[in-house]
């Protein structure tokens, strides 16, 4: 990941401010999607309330986190199956508990949302032993690296607000628990408690920007924080990209706000694109190495056999930042990294409908552009780590996911669209996270 891009906007919090992004990063069954995309109550409102399906008691842990209907079929369930997921089945035992502390901390939520003023001692008792765990180990090893020049914060001032910021903590709890289990040996019946936190803050943050233009700057600060941590949770998603996407869209937006009412914010170093592309150069090598260049060839060649299909102006702008990324690659490591925060861009300065459109499901030219992005990254991740230089971060366990997120979107395309991204594939597939012919910064600090 890189700079995420900002640009100069009016100062105020429009209703696509608020609804632009947000209900994309949920199911089409989930209550946190009907909270954000709420009617009015005179509008039918018992059709709102209605169920599509009973509960199911039997189901997949992650199916019941999701609140979705489970097919319940051993070993992994058709859902599990279609995300990409890892699908486990609690015993009676662990169902037991894990039901009984998941239904102690709605609880606690739900009350301590219900008060206008909420003690240290009420909010803290909506959380769990695990929940200390994930706290601990966002700070220690999963925390954000950006924006660049605030690292310091994710360890002082965010956890610090996080206390009095609901939407904040439950994005960090969702991080913490959804890095932890993955590196942890048979971590994923953590999963469920990510996605539950995930979409408290969700529902959370939803209501915090419905505040608009009343939003303090300190509030502005904490639902950029939040907005963040979100963004690196959904990196470590095996189906995270699009919320991914989405997230640096709404960084972005939040950003300009604070910017254009504030100057500053309290929390963070806010940077200019040019300003953090020079900074950032200077931290990468001078030269592209030799060894990527047939790589970097083949896979032009391969976006060019795309440009007859692209339909939009969304799929020129996105097929142009990658390609200029692949050709500044070829020969200068700063300006590649220039263009990869141009590819951000696009996504963000898209309006609401055409991101949408952009990326359906159904649209088979995003995902096969989204197939060079993730290629990109994998290219790119050898200077990225460069940037981890004198820096206070710990480097993203992301690697893996990014390989899922690729076999993900190559399995769903048409056979006829997937020929014109095999090399991509392939490409994708072969990366054993090596250095790709950059020599490695930690090798060269010894």
């Amino acid at each position: 990941m890189a700079c995420i891009p900002t640009r100069s906007h009016p100062a105020h919090i429009t209703e696509s401010f608020v609804g632009f992004y947000l209900p994309t990063l949920v199911d089409q069954d989930s209550p946190v999607r009907a909270f954000l995309q709420e009617k009015p109550a005179s509008i039918d409102k018992q059709q709102r309330l209605k169920r599509p399906h009973r509960k199911s008691r039997r189901g997949c842990l992650n199916c019941k986190a999701r609140k979705v209907k489970c097919q319940e079929t051993r070993p992994a369930c058709a859902n599990c199956v279609t995300r990409d997921m890892d699908c486990r089945y609690s015993s009676k035992v662990e169902d037991r508990r894990t039901r009984q502390e998941l239904t102690s901390s709605r609880a606690d939520h739900q009350e301590s949302l219900q008060l206008p003023s909420v003690s240290m001692a009420v909010f803290e008792s909506a959380f769990t032993g695990n929940d200390l765990r994930f706290f601990h180990h966002f700070l220690r090893v999963a925390r954000p690296h950006l924006p660049f020049g605030s690292e310091q914060s994710w360890t002082t001032e965010v956890p610090a607000y996080a206390h009095e910021c609901p939407h904040l903590m439950h994005a960090i709890l969702s991080l913490g628990a959804t890095h932890y289990a993955l590196i942890t040996p048979n971590g994923s019946h953590y999963t469920p408690i990510a996605i539950v936190h995930r979409g408290r803050a969700l529902q959370l943050l939803g209501r915090a920007l419905s505040k608009g233009d009343s939003c303090s700057d300190v509030e502005m600060d904490g639902i950029l924080a939040t907005c963040y941590t979100l963004v690196f949770q959904a990196y470590y998603m095996t189906d995270g990209l699009v919320d991914f996407a989405v997230m640096v869209r709404g960084c972005a937006t939040v950003t300009n706000q604070i910017r254009a009412r504030y100057k500053k914010s309290q929390m963070f170093t806010l940077q200019s694109q040019e300003e953090v592309s020079t900074m950032v150069g200077s931290w990468l090598p001078t030269e592209a190495p030799m060894s990527t260049q047939a790589n970097l060839v083949a896979s032009i060649q391969d976006l060019e056999k795309l440009r007859p299909l692209l339909q939009s102006p969304a799929h020129r702008t996105f097929f142009e930042a990658i390609h200029q990324t692949y050709l500044a690659l070829q020969h200068s490591p700063q300006e590649a990294f220039f263009w990869l925060t141009k590819i951000y861009e696009v996504w963000y300065d898209m309006e609401n409908l055409e991101f949408m459109t952009f990326i359906a499901p159904g649209n088979y030219v995003s995902c096969a552009l989204f197939m060079h992005y993730i290629a990109v990254e994998v290219l790119m991740r050898p200077l990225l780590d460069y940037t981890g230089r004198g820096r206070d971060m710990s480097y993203p366990f992301g690697t893996v996911l990014v390989h899922q997120w690729a076999n993900t979107i190559y399995h769903k395309l048409p056979m006829s669209m997937r020929r014109l991204v095999k090399g991509q594939a392939e490409l994708i597939a072969s990366d054993k996270d090596t250095s790709c012919g950059f020599p490695s910064p930690r090798a060269e600090s010894h």
